[in-house]
């Protein structure tokens, strides 16, 4: 296995800067509003970029 390292990109904080952004959409929803909106990210129907 080949590993290549991506200048300026921190693993971490990105994950974290994600959690953050999902954590922003989903508040106040319900469970089954929340899983509608992840079963949308997850397919590419929403983005948090």
């Amino acid at each position: 296995m080949k590993t290549t390292a991506i200048e300026g990109f921190h693993t971490v904080e990105f994950f974290r800067a994600v959690k953050e952004k999902m954590a922003k959409a989903t508040e106040g929803m319900t469970l089954q509003e929340k899983r509608e909106v992840w079963k949308q990210m997850r397919e590419g129907q929403i983005s948090l970029a």
